[in-house]
This record gives C-alpha cells, sequence and structure tokens, in this order.
C-alpha cells in the first residue's frame, strides 16, 4: 500500500479531462493505496479519499495568452504556484510515497524539489500532451512519465531517450456510458451532432459551429469556459434554433450524449480526450481532427477529418450521421476502461514505491 498524493487545481471547479481523471483513478485507487487530493475547488465526498481544499483564487480555467503564459508568469499560471506553494508544508508532512501534479508549470518545479527533499517519487501523467508544456515537465525528470498514447510515447522517447516511460491510456466508465442509457429529449431538430469541449480557444468550437451551419443538423454544445459569449453569438447567428449550449453535471452526461446521432470535437491537439471514448460508449460515431493519436483512440468508430476545411468537415458530418456504424464505436470504447487503467497505475506506482 503506497501514500499518494494528487495536485489538482481545477478539481471541484471544472468538469474536464484532467478533473476527470483525477475522480475517476482516485476512487479505484483508493481501494488499494492511501490517496489524497489537493484541490483548489469544493470537496469530494468520499470517505476512502482524503482531499484537502487550499483557497487560492479559485476560477474557471483559461487559456494562457502571451510571453508571460510561455513562461508561466500570467495570472493563471501564478494562482497554480500560489495554490503549490499552500500545498508544499502538507505535502512534506504528509510523507508520501508518490506525487502526481496535474497543473504543470511552477508546480512541477516545486513538486520536484519536494520530492528530492522527502525522496519520494514524481509521476508526470502526458495530460498537456505533445508540445511545450509536457516538454517543460520532461525537462524537470520525473521519476516516470505516463503518456496517454503510443504516438505521445513515441514523442518523449524522440525528445528525452533516458526518461523511463509507460503507456497507460484514460478511460471510461462503461457501468454509466454505454447503448442502453435512455436519450435526454432534447428541443432540437434531428439529426444532432453533439460537441462536449471547454470554451477555450484551442478546442476550436467555432470550426463546428461553421462546419454544421453548411448541413441541415443541429447542433448541441455541452461546456462552459471563457469563449463562451463568442461561441453563443456565433451559434445563434448562424444555427439559429438549431444551436443549444448547455452545462450538465457529469453524471448527466450519457443521456445527452445518446440524444445526439454524432459527436465531434474539433481540438487542434489532444493529448487523449476522454470525450471520444463517452460518446463511444453510448455507440456514438466521432468526427475529428485528423493525427496519429486521434487514429489511435477512435479506429475505425468514425472519421478523422481536417476541421479547417468547412466543407469537408460538414459533409464528413452528414456521411457519420448517415453510416450504420453498428456497435464499432461502442466496441472502440471497450478497449478503454477506467478499471483497467486505474489497475495499471496501481502496478507502476508499487514499482515505483519499491525502487
Amino acid at each position: 500500500m503506497s501514500k499518494i498524493a494528487f495536485l489538482s487545481f481545477y478539481s471541484g471547479i471544472a468538469d474536464r479531462g484532467v478533473e476527470t481523471f483525477v475522480y475517476e483513478i482516485t476512487k479505484r485507487l483508493a481501494k488499494k493505496h492511501v490517496v489524497t487530493i489537493f484541490q483548489a475547488g469544493q470537496l469530494i465526498k468520499n470517505r476512502e479519499i482524503r482531499t484537502y481544499q487550499i483557497k487560492a483564487f479559485a476560477a474557471q480555467p483559461k487559456s494562457s495568452k502571451g510571453i508571460l503564459g510561455k513562461i508561466y508568469l500570467d495570472w493563471q499560471s501564478l494562482k497554480i504556484l500560489i495554490f503549490t506553494l499552500k500545498s508544499v508544508p502538507k505535502i512534506l508532512s504528509g510523507k508520501f510515497d508518490v506525487v502526481i501534479p496535474l497543473n504543470g508549470g511552477w508546480q512541477v518545479v516545486l513538486c520536484r524539489l519536494i520530492t528530492k527533499i522527502s525522496r519520494s517519487k514524481m509521476l508526470i501523467s502526458g495530460h498537456a500532451g505533445i508540445g511545450s508544456d509536457d516538454a517543460w515537465n520532461i525537462f524537470f525528470r520525473p521519476d516516470v512519465f505516463v503518456a496517454l498514447t503510443n504516438q505521445e510515447n513515441a514523442w518523449v522517447k524522440r525528445i528525452a531517450p533516458e526518461m523511463k516511460t509507460t503507456v497507460i491510456s484514460n478511460g471510461v466508465d462503461l457501468s454509466i456510458f454505454n447503448p442502453e442509457v435512455k436519450p435526454k429529449k432534447m428541443n432540437l431538430k434531428d439529426p444532432i451532432v453533439v460537441c462536449c469541449a471547454a470554451l477555450v480557444p484551442y478546442k476550436r468550437v467555432d470550426l463546428t459551429i461553421k462546419a454544421v451551419a453548411k448541413t441541415q443538423m443541429s447542433l448541441l454544445v455541452i461546456g462552459d469556459g471563457q469563449e463562451r459569449g463568442n461561441i453563443d453569438s456565433l451559434g445563434k447567428r448562424l444555427l439559429k434554433e438549431r444551436y443549444q449550449r448547455i452545462v450538465v453535471p457529469y453524471q448527466q452526461m450519457p443521456s445527452y450524449y445518446k440524444a445526439g446521432k454524432v459527436f465531434t470535437l474539433a481540438s487542434k491537439t489532444e493529448a487523449f480526450g476522454i470525450v471520444y471514448v463517452e460518446a463511444m460508449a453510448c455507440n456514438l460515431p466521432v468526427v475529428t481532427t485528423s493525427d496519429k493519436s486521434r487514429h489511435e483512440i477512435i479506429g475505425d468508430a468514425g472519421i478523422l477529418t481536417n476541421p479547417e476545411d468547412s466543407q469537408k468537415y460538414a459533409r464528413d458530418l452528414e456521411i457519420a450521421a448517415k453510416t450504420n456504424y453498428r456497435n464499432s464505436p461502442y466496441n472502440q470504447a471497450l478497449k478503454f476502461s477506467w478499471n483497467k487503467t486505474a489497475e495499471k497505475y496501481s502496478d507502476l506506482i508499487k514499482a515505483l514505491s519499491s525502487n
């Protein structure tokens, strides 16, 4: 049994991929380990998991911008730095075997110092994906880097051949997300395209709106964020009554997925994209950006496209909505399970703790 600390600033504030990962993985790891989550948001009500709320100007996540964002000195990054500094005494006194920072930037620097002082281990789970943020994480040499796809793992090996890595994908709770879920009745004309995303620039929800506007389909956007005003304005202008945006609790998500005929997310990059697997578990085909990581995740359960070509994107959405994929999306989702993911993390943490 190992003592594990997760640092997740936005847990209890947002329900993005990282926060879903923390929620799903910790409740399973807690069966074999002592798990503590340090977070800025509302505490999780789970007796098996210890949670500490560290108050540090908690707010919905925003994309970092400009030079300050690139060197983690923008206000968003500084809030996470303050949060981490406030967490240091409890982490040191907690005598954890493994520390898992999930917010990057200066949090990783502090956690590396903490683990050197306490002789514990630092594990990085590659939720930032291929790019500068995870390159920064790798620079501070975690004891192990967990890549979410084989493509990400190959990238890490190219830039840090000596780095100890392993591949553990994210998952889905198949007892909640499955084809048997009853669809939510929506006040939208069928067929409905579902898009679940944080409303930040790199998710490119505007490209989805422009593509759906070239079809006769409706668009249901599930999510919130700094771009909500621009997204709602564009959606209502181009789609009128065929557009709706909502925010719903995580546990209610399956019925909203099932309201759709096809799922889409046109983000420029994704480390994994848990929403893809959740949608496929509800047996929805996926139309998304073409790259090797997403091909690895989606397989034959949808269409990889170029969202910047609105005509092609629109056509692929129509094709996916009209194609009978039978159970291909659900069968693809069966490859991903939080239970399997947690078991792999448990084995990895045991190995790290014993070294």
